[in-house]
């Protein structure tokens, strides 16, 4: 079964949000799906992110693929950076000290912009 991480529209028209799901690739869009670990809202300036990080990390290290949009959001949350040091410490090419220090210094740096 192939899982992917994407968005699942609802409210009004001209007026969307969405909710950010993990769903088996062939349901439909806005049908079923295995669960839902955050919102966005793109109407508001800046847009609206509510993110569960921990289960979007989990479904990403299982293997459940991004879609476009979706990866961008985890990019700018941090989960991709995160996922990626992970990679790094399974690999024991550094340690879990080293990876949480390299990621609070960059959500440091995200901060101060």
């Amino acid at each position: 079964m192939a899982v992917k991480i994407r968005l699942a529209r609802r409210g009004r028209k001209y007026l969307a949000e969405y909710d950010i799901v993990v769903a088996d690739a062939r349901a439909p869009r806005d049908g079923r799906f295995i669960e839902k670990i955050g919102n966005y809202n793109p109407n508001i300036k800046p847009s609206f992110i509510k993110l569960d990080e921990a289960s979007a990390l989990k479904w990403l290290s299982q293997g459940a693929q991004p879609t476009d949009t979706v990866r961008s959001i985890l990019s700018k949350q941090g989960v991709m950076f995160r996922k990626h040091l992970q990679v790094g410490v399974l690999k024991k090419a550094i340690t879990q000290e080293q990876a949480d220090e390299r990621f609070n210094k960059w959500k440091a740096e995200k901060a101060e912009k």
